[in-house]
């Protein structure tokens, strides 16, 4: 019955089956699903919708434009490396020639050996006025033959105090120190001490003094002694007071033994290398550098003639120096000094005297340095004879120059080359005359052993211009100098 049943129900149900759809399999999920496309647009939607900008590209400087740009940085980085050596060229000079020595006390030593040709002396005389017959015979200037020299009685210096190997018949230089004549020698220049101390408050103490073991009797020369004040200590300037550096060219700064590049000076540095006693003040403002002077009397080196009188003149002298430095090299300076007050060992105010003169320094140009400096004066003197002239007072006209350039070749090495002129005529009365028309020029080499040992040797021709003869007087000298700073 059952059975029956069953089969009923299945024929009843089977046409509802057979209209009904067959079920699909459901698929097994993904493990990682996937995000179903967006639906694409109909085609002509894709025709008006515009396409996308394409990608942006990386752009830059042009090769050019960056060649520029480091060149331009180049320059700038070599522009700062000058400034840089300006300063430290201001800064040198200022510690140099201003501020006293980092040390209380220090020495230097400078020994030497020379020889000069012909008798040692770089003047000869005009015994017969063969050659200035304007003094001779019945001129109304008339001045014994063998008091008419002819040649530069300091031609033939022989270390960095201008010393010359002999002074011969010369009355202009009353003490022959040396006395050497044409024989080599060897010789102790001098024995230097330094001392210089900051004693506060803006004020400080300097001082330079040079014993000179000579033949004759030593000698004690006190170069420098000055008392020098800075009243703004962010202000590179300085009021010195005692017996002070010239302001006269720029030879003067390097004149001693330890600082100077050569073995001996230039014909001009007798003017411009004197140390008188006065009051200075100095100005360093950027590539400016100022000084001014009123001192008792001239520049000159009285090395060679001691001064017999403290107060030479009633009127103090007047000196400045104006110096600027242009960007060449590690840098140019160029500057212009001059001086004028009344003539020195006379008391009559109505005699003067002037200088002027012109420098230039150029500073590491490829290794290479130059100095060059020009200097004339005039000293009218006085005559009150109708025989002779300037018997009251002496008369001297000159002018000079020289122009020195060096390579440092190496850290040690540094050749140099000089050629000096000097022009000049010097009368003092019938007491003597200088014809003084004489040109020199000097090779040398200057070895920096170390910063404390230094030397030096050179050769000098020297050679007397017309109307003078020329005789032999050139003069091989060296020189070492061994210092504790």
């Amino acid at each position: 019955m059952r059975a029956r049943v069953w089969i009923a129900l299945v024929l009843a149900c089977a046409p509802a089956m057979l209209r009904a759809q067959p079920a699909e399999p459901s698929p097994e999920p993904s493990p990682h699903p996937q995000p179903s496309p967006e639906p694409s647009p109909p085609p002509q939607q894709q025709q008006q919708q515009p396409s996308p900008p394409p990608p942006p590209q990386l752009t830059g400087p042009s090769i050019e434009a960056l060649e520029q740009r480091i060149d331009d940085l180049e320059r700038k980085q070599e522009e700062l490396e000058r400034a840089e050596a300006r300063n430290q060229g201001t800064r040198e000079q200022v510690t140099k020639e201003i501020l006293p020595r980092s040390r209380l006390l220090s020495v230097f030593i400078d020994v030497g050996a020379f020889v000069v040709q012909g008798n040692g002396s770089g003047i000869r005389s005009d015994i017969d006025h063969i050659y200035y017959p304007q003094f001779g015979g019945k001129s109304t200037n008339l001045v014994p033959g063998q008091w008419v020299f002819m040649g530069d009685p300091l031609a033939t210096a022989i270390n960095a105090l201008g010393e010359p190997a002999d002074n011969s018949d010369s009355r202009e230089l009353k003490t022959d120190n040396l006395g050497a004549g044409g024989n080599p020698s060897l010789i102790v220049n001098s024995v230097g001490l330094a001392i210089g101390q900051d004693v506060g408050h803006g004020f400080s103490i300097a001082a330079l003094t040079e014993l000179l073991p000579r033949p004759g009797g030593d000698i004690l020369d006190v170069e420098l002694a000055h008392i020098d004040w800075q009243p703004y200590e962010d202000k590179n300037f300085w009021i010195m007071v005692g017996k002070i550096d010239s302001v006269l060219g720029v030879e003067y700064r390097s004149q001693d033994a330890p600082r100077r590049l050569e073995v001996t000076p230039s014909l001009i540095c007798r003017y411009t290398c004197g140390r008188p006693l006065g009051i200075e003040a100095r100005l360093v403002q950027g590539p400016l550098s100022a000084s001014a002077a009123i001192t008792d009397g001239d520049s000159f080196m009285n090395r060679f003639e001691p001064m017999t009188v403290l107060h030479a003149n009633s009127l103090p002298m007047g000196s400045g120096h104006l110096q600027w430095m242009l960007p060449v090299g590690q840098g140019l300076e160029l500057g212009v000094s001059a001086a004028t007050g009344p003539q020195d060992k006379q008391p009559d105010l109505s005699i003067w005297q002037w200088h002027v003169g012109f420098d230039a320094s150029l500073h590491d140009l490829h290794g290479f340095e130059a100095v060059a400096e020009y200097v004339q004066g005039v000293e009218q003197g006085e005559t009150t004879s109708l025989m002779v002239s300037c018997n009251a007072a002496p008369c001297l006209t000159y002018k000079g120059a020289y122009l020195t350039v060096s390579h440092r070749a190496t850290d040690w090495l540094t050749p140099y080359v000089r050629v000096d002129w000097r022009d000049a005529v010097h009368q003092n009365g019938a007491t003597f005359v200088y014809e003084s028309h004489v040109a020199r020029a000097t090779i040398g080499a200057h070895f920096a052993l170390t910063n404390r040992i230094l030397a030096k040797v050179e050769y000098t021709f020297v050679r007397e211009l017309d109307p003078i003869p020329d005789f032999p007087d050139d003069v091989l000298t060296s020189s070492i100098v061994v210092a504790t700073e």
